[in-house]
């Protein structure tokens, strides 16, 4: 019987797991109380990983109602699908709850490591259905190893400035439900029953095809350490921003260049309008910031190939 795919692609990206949660468990410290007054800074944050969940959803779902697709990977991916792992939506309602409109969706540029991210997505999963596999096991999966250590340090963090976060239900009101799965046991029962499909769908698969999904797992666990990395740095930017809409009213009051360029006169200015202590957390952000790295410096390939015939 052929190996599980998703032990396979966990072998295959362990030393870029261990460089992301150290990422990951760095920053997120500094998003939360009593680091920084409120929720923004991790809604900013979490912002950015919404719509690489809604394309590769989306394009699942396309692929479900294609008549197009070859039977066998048709077959493969209907057998994998738990409508229940779903998170794009849940993310979504998140983000309404915690931020301002204008700042619900990311504030990128088309040269920014999450539009190659989101270009990748489209192209690879419209090319490749195969390789939504590698894509539900990385972002599914996560969140049910440091994805319940992460969702502990938000609750507390969060009850810091608000009532006390203990449950789904107050998850939902408090902006978590992301976290969260549906049922009495928050997830555990679709964990073991998608990785039960996993295993069953990996002995239809072929050797190319597995050697694609594996391939594209270590592509996207590079290309997710390049977005968090830009978090890092265009969240104090966001938040500095936010806090001047918000203090001041005066969405046209001028923001000089990088967060990183301020200069003493200008901190000064801005600490003076805001005494909750938002500089502390953009001071604490940009003095920890990890350097950039870009994905082409790594070699990766953003471009699959065409997909071939079956």
């Amino acid at each position: 019987m052929a190996s599980s795919i998703g032990d396979e692609i966990n072998l295959a990206t362990r030393s870029f797991h261990t460089t992301l949660n150290q990422l990951i468990l760095h920053q997120l410290p500094l998003a939360l109380p009593p680091n920084t007054p409120s929720h923004q800074l991790y809604a900013l944050g979490i912002s950015h990983f919404q719509p690489l969940y809604s394309i590769f959803e989306g394009t699942y779902r396309d692929h479900l109602g294609s008549a197009v697709l070859p039977q066998r990977v048709a077959e493969i991916l209907r057998k994998l699908h738990l409508p229940s792992l779903e998170r794009a939506q849940a993310l979504e309602n998140d983000i309404r709850t915690l931020l301002p409109q204008s700042y619900r969706a990311p504030h990128t540029t088309n040269d920014s490591n999450l539009e190659a991210f989101k270009r990748h997505v489209s192209a690879t999963l419209t090319q490749k259905p195969h390789l939504v596999i590698a894509y539900t096991w990385i972002f599914y999966m996560a969140l049910f190893s440091g994805g319940r250590y992460i969702r502990s340090k938000l609750r507390v963090g969060l009850a810091a400035s608000m009532a006390s976060v203990a449950s789904a239900a107050a998850d939902q009101l408090a902006g978590l439900s992301f976290w969260d799965f549906p049922g009495e046991h928050d997830g555990e029962d679709l964990k073991i029953e998608y990785k039960s499909r996993v295993t069953a769908v990996s002995a239809l698969l072929t050797e190319q095809e597995r050697a694609d999904i594996i391939d594209e797992g270590v592509k996207i666990m590079v290309l997710l350490t390049d977005v968090v990395r830009e978090v890092a740095e265009v969240v104090p930017r966001q938040a500095l921003e936010l806090a001047l809409e918000t203090t001041s009213g005066d969405k046209d009051i001028p923001v000089p260049g990088p967060v990183s360029r301020i200069r003493p006169p200008w901190l000064l200015l801005v600490r003076s309008l805001f005494p909750f202590g938002i500089m502390e957390a953009v001071s604490a952000f940009m003095a920890t910031m990890p350097p950039r790295s870009s994905s082409e410096q790594r070699g990766v390939n953003l471009m699959p190939v065409q997909l071939k015939a079956e």
